[in-house]
């Protein structure tokens, strides 16, 4: 944005021109007079209307221009909303999320933009919640009403609060305001994310409602709560888990020369925790642990690595002190973030 740009303001009513630039900042004076700072990343710029006299040349120009703009987004934030779709039947919107890194060939330090898409003629009042894989309770991200059509910021986050998103759930409702409408149940979804796609360049691409990669979560597709296969449900009605069953431990190794990789997540080695407190889950990842470990410290100098999650950290503070106690030839230290986030341990046997 320059000066002389006329912008509305992202998360507030009004707007104006920008009459100087100070760093980050922009100074928007309105039709009374009175001048504004905002910061640039919460301005939306409004296009002029071209000259009816416009020529030939200076329509591409223009459409130079766009293409201009379409390459240095990946670096910048978009406009909060995207152009407007033709409407469609209302029993096939779509609705996902997506998460655009601010510099795609830095993904282990570059800020995440993160959207709501509306693909539908109803307007939608949304909630996206999140909670940390070792959290009970969950946090708000955001809340409010997406407009047919239309692409909702919800917030900019840092690598080093990603894992705030392993478990994600989505509340809709959709109504129209201009006409007559079919009456929709309110829709809900909750699921597990696996935040180390967000390290992984290969999960970023291209989409219908982005020209840079992003990568995408689908929420509702053909009007349908998406019930993807890769992921594993959050909940389960207990008359289907009448009890625990533990789930048996992958043999397979990864490819040669690589360490072998357990996930002590409670959900990938048990089928349902129902009816189990924290302290026999915390016992039951224990006793995976030491399984793992008497089978390794026979090899000396080969390494294993450990996905324990963030969290509040028990379950890493537990595995590090039995390290200490009853395996003392062992160095441990965290495993790269590029392939397994934050939640990892490498253990290395001398």
């Amino acid at each position: 944005m320059k000066i002389g740009d006329v912008v509305r303001f992202l998360n507030d009513i009004g707007g104006g021109t920008i009459t100087r630039i100070e760093g980050k900042t922009a100074y928007v004076t309105d039709s009374d007079g009175f001048e504004t700072p905002v910061l640039l990343t919460q301005c939306v710029a409004i296009p002029t209307p071209p000259k009816s006299d416009q020529s030939t040349k200076s329509a591409k120009s223009d459409l130079s221009d766009q293409s201009d703009w379409s390459e240095k987004s990946a670096r910048s934030p978009r406009p909060e909303k995207a152009p407007a779709r033709p409407r469609q039947k209302a029993a096939g919107f779509n609705v996902c999320l997506l998460f655009e890194p601010q510099e795609i060939k830095r993904l282990s330090v570059s800020p995440f933009d993160f959207y709501l898409v509306n693909d539908s003629n109803y307007s939608l009042h949304y909630a996206v919640c999140s909670r940390d894989r070792l959290d009970s309770k969950w946090s708000l991200v955001a809340e409010g009403v997406a407009e047919p059509s239309s692409q909702e910021f919800l917030g900019e986050f840092l690598p080093t609060e990603l894992n705030r998103f392993e478990n994600i759930a989505v509340r809709l409702f959709a109504v129209m305001t201009d006409e007559p409408f079919e009456l929709l149940p309110p829709m809900g979804m909750e699921q597990r994310f696996d935040v180390t796609r967000l390290a992984k360049l290969h999960c970023f691409t291209p989409t219908a409602y982005s020209t840079v990669p992003v990568l995408t979560i689908p929420i509702v597709t053909n009007g349908k709560i998406f019930r993807p296969t890769d992921y594993d449900r959050l909940t389960a009605p207990e008359e289907l888990t009448p009890s625990p069953k533990k789930k048996s431990i992958p043999a397979e190794k990864n490819r040669l020369g690589e360490p072998e990789v357990v996930d002590l997540h409670a959900s990938e080695l048990l089928d349902s925790t129902a009816g189990m407190q924290p302290a026999e889950i915390l016992g039951y990842q224990l006793e995976i642990f030491d399984r793992k470990m008497k089978e390794i410290a026979k090899k000396p100098g080969s390494s294993i690595i450990f996905i324990h999650g963030k969290g509040e950290g028990v379950l890493r503070k537990a595995i590090l002190d039995r390290l200490r106690l009853k395996y003392p030839r062992c160095e441990a230290q965290d495993a790269s973030f590029l392939e397994y986030g934050f939640g990892a341990t490498k253990i290395t046997i001398h």
